[in-house]
């Protein structure tokens, strides 16, 4: 709970005050009048009068010799002079307060000039060069932001922090390197906070919150090592390609559905995968997991107890036997669309895999209709190889086929290429594979990461935008926490809280939830059972209220003032769900939460290099590729020719 105290306000003042500040205000008034009646006959011989002796020092003097003994003459002269002091005495009063008020600004004015070269010089050595921008509009929740996090409570999330940060991880950033990955700016105190090379992030916020231009788009122009980001638009393709390309990586573009309308120029073969390099000592535990990623396609609340797990078996299976027989992904739709097919069975006895044969073989000698069951779900799960716009990018070339370069994961882990897995909900997605592929690459990542002596050298950031709808990683929650301590910094991007149970149940959700370290609440959220949780997350504050009591009595009236101390809830439930866009809440482990502004691309220092990258890649509109059409004008009146 936070100690901090509000002030009671709207309360009705004490008697015994206002009577304190009625005579105080007499006697300043009646001193005033004394002293403008004095300078009036003082001035009066300007205007004629004869002159008198006015003790301008003495207040008391000259309200006795004016009003009481009248010593002090009033002549008619006086009233020029009261008019001459009024007129003197309102431009004093407008000049000083015309200069006060231009002192202030001026003070202001230096003071952000000096902070913005305090940021501009810290951001020049992390080669984050602040953009300058005017000072953000101040929204109705920042209120709130005084009695969370702040001042040293956030010191350890700050640029300088993390610079140490990285250097005790042993991160290689080179001298312009960012040193972790930038959340947002405090609100109290205007400094971005970062997460380190060994935090995970985990955002909740709702469609068009900022996501993209806020998060991820930063994140990617900010890493110093290889990037995977998923998507199902092309906008931070469009946006970041052209920086990392710049990097001196090479970038990616895994587009089976065409939603960046990216040319098929390179593919990525699973079952080459499966294969290793190891000799096939762990093709099995390989085939189970792209199996695994193939199975998780449906929602986690609709599986079958017993024909999901069957499927997915039989599916492992004859992955397996494509890769001892070096057979494409293909073909393991092929033998799953004929039941009587035994090749894949014979293929794994020939290997040596007796155990995988004797489980595909009970499969395939079951009951009829358990036999049906048990490949329908399997077909059912790897439907997305049917799709021959989808085959080239998961085959080698056939003969006669232009030549597609191959990607190797384990090349990648150590690269500062660029990977944008993208992909579409709904029929003919490729989502498995998309699945299939953002896993291999984090698990070669993972182990080149124990080659080197624990973590990656060089982290790499992968960032799961639509993470419940187009990469339904099942194993996700389990291996989260395991991410960090390799040098993998991985963004799992979510709309809401029942998103994330969809994908991963109950339970899994919670367990992501637990293993983030960075866990970042934007606006748009509605689920009011989250919302609660995360409003006692957040806590209460103290709050000072206050009561006068006015009695009567024969010796007259008299009233007390009590003050007393109540317990308010910081954020409610409304609160969170009100958040305003550019606002969010950060979760960080070990710290209270602390409210944020979002820093969008276009209020950075990598503003210039994404509008370059979008207008090389970005689609330009379609009146702009039209030749002689031009959109008709907004105020056409309805039946108006154009």
């Amino acid at each position: 709970m936070d100690r901090s105290v509000k002030a009671p306000t709207g309360e009705e003042m004490d008697p015994e005050w206002r009577q304190v500040y009625i005579a105080g205000g007499l006697a300043v008034g009646v001193s005033t009048l004394t002293e403008m009646a004095a300078l009036s006959i003082w001035v009066s011989p300007v205007f004629g009068a004869t002159p008198q002796d006015v003790p301008l020092h003495n207040p008391f003097s000259l309200y006795w010799r004016i009003f009481a003994a009248h010593e002090i003459a009033w002549p008619v002269q006086a009233w020029a002079g009261l008019g001459t002091v009024a007129v003197a005495t309102l431009a004093g009063v407008a000049g000083t307060a015309v200069g006060t008020r231009w002192v202030c600004e001026r003070a202001q004015d230096m003071r952000a000039d000096r902070r913005e070269r305090r940021k501009t010089r810290t951001a020049a050595r992390g080669g984050q060069r602040a953009a300058r921008r005017d000072k953000p509009k101040a929204l109705p929740i920042d209120a709130q932001a005084r009695y969370l996090a702040r001042g040293t409570e956030t010191s350890d999330l700050s640029y300088q922090a993390m610079v140490a940060k990285a250097h005790k991880l042993g991160v290689v950033r080179g001298p312009d390197g960012a040193p972790g990955v930038s959340i947002g700016e405090s609100i109290l105190d205007p400094q971005m906070l970062y997460g380190s090379y060994e935090d995970l992030h985990l955002d909740v916020m709702g469609p068009r919150a900022g996501k993209s231009s806020s998060r991820v788009i930063p994140a990617l122009m900010e890493a110093i090592g290889p990037v995977v980001a998923t998507s199902n638009k092309r906008d931070v393709v469009d946006a970041t390609r052209g920086h990392r390309a710049d990097l001196g990586g090479q970038v990616w573009v895994f587009d089976p559905q065409q939603v960046a309308a990216e040319a098929c120029t390179w593919f990525w073969d699973p079952i080459a995968w499966v294969a290793g390099t190891d000799g096939g000592a762990d093709a099995q535990v390989r085939a189970a997991q792209l199996a695994g990623h193939f199975a998780a396609g449906g929602d986690a609340d609709k599986a079958d107890s017993f024909f999901d797990p069957e499927g997915e078996d039989l599916l492992a299976g004859l992955i397996l036997a494509a890769a001892v027989s070096k057979k494409p992904i293909t073909q393991v739709f092929l033998w799953i669309t004929d039941q009587q097919e035994e090749e894949p069975i014979d293929v794994l006895r020939e290997h040596g895999y007796q155990m995988v044969a004797a489980a595909l073989n009970d499969q395939y000698t079951a009951p009829d209709r358990q036999r049906k069951g048990i490949f329908s779900t399997a077909k059912k799960m790897a439907s997305c190889l049917k799709y021959d716009k989808i085959r080239p990018w998961v085959e080698p070339p056939k003969p006669g086929e232009a030549e597609r370069e191959p990607f190797d994961v384990r090349a990648f882990a150590t690269s500062r290429d660029s990977l944008y897995p993208l992909s579409l909900e709904g029929k003919g997605t490729a989502g498995p594979l998309i699945t299939a592929l953002t896993a291999a690459v984090v698990d070669a990542a993972s182990h080149e990461g124990v080659r080197r002596g624990g973590r990656l050298p060089v982290p790499m950031l992968v960032a799961l935008d639509e993470a419940a709808n187009i990469v339904k990683w099942a194993e996700l929650p389990k291996m989260y926490s395991h991410f960090g301590s390799r040098g993998i910094v991985v963004m799992t991007i979510l709309q809401s809280w029942a998103q994330g149970v969809r994908c991963w149940g109950e339970e899994g959700m919670k367990a992501l939830w637990s293993a983030a370290n960075i866990r970042t609440l934007g606006p748009g959220l509605a689920d009011a059972a989250f919302l609660r949780d995360i409003s006692d997350l957040v806590g209460a504050h103290y709050e000072q209220t206050s009561s006068v009591t006015h009695n009567k009595s024969k010796d007259g009236r008299s009233s007390s003032r009590s003050i007393s101390r109540t317990t308010e809830p910081t954020l409610t439930p409304s609160d969170l769900a009100a958040i305003p866009t550019g606002r969010a809440l950060v979760l960080a482990s070990g710290h209270r939460p602390v409210l944020v502004r979002l820093v969008p691309w276009w209020e950075r220092s990598c503003k210039d290099a994404v509008e370059a990258s979008n207008k090389k890649f970005a689609p330009k509109p379609i009146t702009d590729l039209v030749d002689g059409w031009n959109a008709p004008p907004a105020t056409r009146e309805e039946g108006e020719q154009p």
